[in-house]
């Protein structure tokens, strides 16, 4: 008789091919429609993506003047806030992650087209900014700078660029602010038509085995109470060629028995039993992914799952302030350049009252501020600090290494305190007067 398999075979192969279908998240490369896949249907991928961003741009920015603020800063705020900087420019950041670049076009009036370089002495008013993904921007080698001596020497002039209906058309790269993507080797940078690493392959294996967890916890959830039913001679059953189709009404007869009568119909031989299974440590293990998940994105477990710091005393600031680094690397190797250009310009157009200083750069507000209880401890070490000098200052002047005059100019170099001087400067000459005498 031939070897046959009965129905525990089809449910291997079925377990095999959802192994096989997580292999997805495994490789290298993540084309674009996989990461459009994750990003829109993955709340998890989605806040890898977007959180970053928009934290970057959350707190805002300012122009400075050497230590001090722009008088600029008044009007050139109202000009971002017509062209919805913030959300134009944190879509960029975020498929600048998803997508390794993307790239802002600003509409400027200057009386050129946009295949012409832009004339920044004609600029009137930017009239909005439009985002594209890497998908939407092409180039060809005939649209390089040519010149060895130009500074752009080697980069597209020009890009063909697709809009939302589908239509082509063609610009010059002064008019586009680009976003380049996570560093990687040139030979993967000219595989990619110029587009840099995005976030989705540094951590893919990450989200795949946290996803996975997610899976196979929640199937150990619903089969938190197992029946395990013996029947009589089914070995018997299985060796005859329609075994499996009877062994199989007979499973269905009595699952339909147990839920419309809550009844179990069995043989004299047979029996039917409720094993209760223990979810202990699975919990643990799914926070084990989570936590790789969260070192390799950088962000916090308590940002990215909205958990709460776990251990002893944990107030998970550490983390909160890696976190934090990371957003301000973003902020000054991403943001600033192209922040800088686009405010420079604003300033160049004629419809705007934005005149930035000779010296001028752009500083981001803290990413967070300090609370009470924060400052409290602060003005507190500032306070024990004080009196420890003024311990050490008293037990120079009690053993005459210093005189009071002397701890007075100190005081004042220091700062902190108001010292009024000018009696000891009109004693130190009365002194003076007398010795000439």
């Amino acid at each position: 008789m031939a070897e046959r398999y009965d129905g525990m075979y089809n449910a291997l192969i079925m377990h095999s091919l959802h192994r096989e279908q997580n292999r997805q998240f495994r490789g290298h490369f993540v084309d674009y429609r996989a990461a459009d896949e994750l990003y829109t249907h993955n709340g998890i991928a989605n806040k890898i993506i977007s959180v970053p961003a928009e934290d970057a741009l959350a707190s805002g920015f300012r122009v400075m003047e050497g230590e001090q603020e722009s008088d600029a800063n008044g009007a050139l705020g109202s000009v971002l806030e017509d062209l919805d900087v913030d959300k134009q420019f944190a879509t960029a950041l975020s498929w600048d992650r998803l997508y390794g670049g993307a790239a802002i076009l600003m509409l400027a009036n200057d009386g050129g087209t946009l295949e012409d370089p832009l004339d920044e002495g004609r600029i009137k008013n930017i009239e909005r900014l439009e985002v594209y993904t890497p998908e939407d921007i092409s180039f060809t080698q005939d649209y390089l700078y040519a010149d060895p001596f130009d500074p752009n020497y080697g980069k597209p002039q020009y890009y063909t660029i697709v809009g939302s209906l589908g239509n082509s058309f063609l610009v010059h790269e002064s008019r586009l602010l680009l976003f380049h993507g996570a560093t990687i080797s040139n030979y993967y940078r000219r595989m990619r038509n110029g587009w840099g690493g995005t976030v989705f392959e540094q951590v893919q294996e990450h989200i795949g085995r946290y996803i996975e967890g997610l899976r196979l916890a929640l199937a150990a959830l619903s089969r938190l109470s197992q029946g395990v039913m013996k029947l009589a001679g089914m070995k018997d059953v299985m060796m005859n060629e329609n075994g499996e189709r009877i062994l199989q009404e007979r499973l269905q007869l009595i699952d339909m028995y147990r839920h419309l009568e809550n009844t179990i119909a069995l043989g004299v031989d047979d029996s039917f039993e409720l094993k209760n299974l223990t979810l202990s440590g699975i919990k643990e293990i799914v926070e084990l992914f989570q936590d790789a998940l969260s070192s390799a994105t950088s962000i916090p477990a308590t940002v990215l799952f909205g958990r709460s710091p776990q251990g002893m005393s944990a107030t998970g600031k550490s983390d909160m302030e890696n976190y934090y680094n990371m957003v301000v690397r973003i902020q000054k190797r991403t943001l600033r350049p192209n922040l800088m250009r686009l405010v420079y310009l604003i300033s160049l157009a004629s419809d705007y009252s934005v005149s930035l200083p000779e010296n001028w750069h752009i500083e981001f507000n803290p990413l967070w501020n300090a609370s009470e209880h924060e400052i409290a401890e602060v003005e507190k070490l500032k306070a024990d600090t004080i009196a420890t000098k003024a311990q050490a200052a008293m037990a120079y002047l009690q053993v005459a290494a210093l005189d009071p005059t002397e701890i007075r100019n100190t005081l004042k170099v220091s700062g902190g305190f108001a010292i009024d001087d000018s009696l000891d400067q009109k004693l130190l000459n009365a002194i003076n007067d007398m010795g000439g005498e």
